[in-house]
C-alpha cells in the first residue's frame, strides 16, 4: 500500500506530541502526550491492515526518506518499505510499552467558541517568542464587546502583554481561558476552537476537518 503525503504530514505532526505511536487497524490515527494534556486524532485516506507499534516516530519518518516512492507491506513483526531498488525493514515495538489514547475524549459543554486563522496562531507564537511569555489566553471583560487573544505571563502582573481582537463578544460573560503556547502543536490551518470551563478545549481544523485536537487549559484560567 501507499501512504499519502497528507497522512505523512499528520504523522509528522503527531511526532511533536508524542515520540511513539500506536497505529490501530483501520483509517483512524490518534496520539496523546505523555502528560495527557494534548490529544490528537485524524481520519486518513488509508486503511491500515493491523495494529502496529512505532517506538520512535521521528526515526521512522526519517527512515522513509531512504526509499523513493515507497510501498508498504505490513507483516506480523515488521513493515517492509520497498522501492524498485531498495528495501527497508522496520520492526514494530511492543504496543504495551507505548503511550496511546485509551478512550475518546468526552467533550463537556462548551462555554466559548472562536475561530482562529492560521495567521492568528502564527502571531501567537511570534508574540510569545518576542516577549518570552509562555501563555496565550482567550479573554474578555464585563462591559467589553470583544474577545481577545492575549500573550502574557500570568505570574507577573507587571509584564508586557500582547493583545489582539479576534471576534465580538456574544454575552456579558468575563473569562480568561489560558493555554501554554508550547501545547499548540497544530497542523497549520484555520481552527474552530471550543473551550469549556472544565479546563479542556477542542480544536477542529477548518481546512482539514479530519484533524482534531483536545488541549488542556492552564489551571490559572478563570471565569468571572
Amino acid at each position: 500500500m501507499k501512504i499519502s503525503k497528507e497522512t505523512l504530514e499528520v504523522l509528522k505532526n503527531f511526532s511533536a506530541i508524542n515520540p511513539n505511536l500506536v497505529i490501530s487497524e483501520g483509517n483512524k490515527l490518534s496520539t496523546i502526550a505523555d502528560a495527557k494534556n494534548i490529544m490528537a486524532a485524524a481520519v486518513v485516506s488509508e486503511s491500515f491492515p493491523k495494529k502496529v507499534g512505532i517506538y520512535d516516530l521521528n526515526e521512522f519518518l526519517s527512515a522513509l526518506s531512504l526509499i523513493e516512492d515507497p510501498d508498504f507491506e505490513f507483516g506480523d513483526n515488521d513493515v517492509s518499505i520497498k522501492s524498485n531498488n531498495a528495501t527497508l525493514t522496520y520492526r514494530y515495538a511492543d504496543t504495551s510499552i507505548l503511550t496511546s489514547p485509551e478512550k475518546e475524549v468526552n467533550m463537556p459543554p462548551t462555554d466559548v467558541e472562536v475561530n482562529l486563522t492560521a495567521d492568528d496562531i502564527a502571531q501567537i507564537r511570534r508574540a510569545g517568542s518576542a516577549l518570552n511569555h509562555p501563555v496565550v489566553s482567550i479573554t474578555t471583560e464585563h462591559g467589553d464587546d470583544a474577545v481577545y487573544l492575549q500573550v502574557k505571563d500570568p505570574n507577573n502582573s507587571s509584564a508586557n502583554v500582547y493583545s489582539h481582537k479576534v471576534c465580538s463578544a456574544s454575552s456579558d460573560d468575563a473569562y480568561d481561558y489560558q493555554f501554554l503556547i508550547a501545547n499548540l502543536k497544530l497542523i497549520p490551518g484555520d481552527y474552530k476552537v471550543a473551550v469549556s470551563s472544565k479546563l479542556i478545549s477542542n480544536w477542529e481544523c477548518i481546512n482539514n476537518t479530519s484533524v482534531k485536537y483536545w488541549i488542556a487549559l492552564e489551571k490559572t484560567s478563570t471565569t468571572k
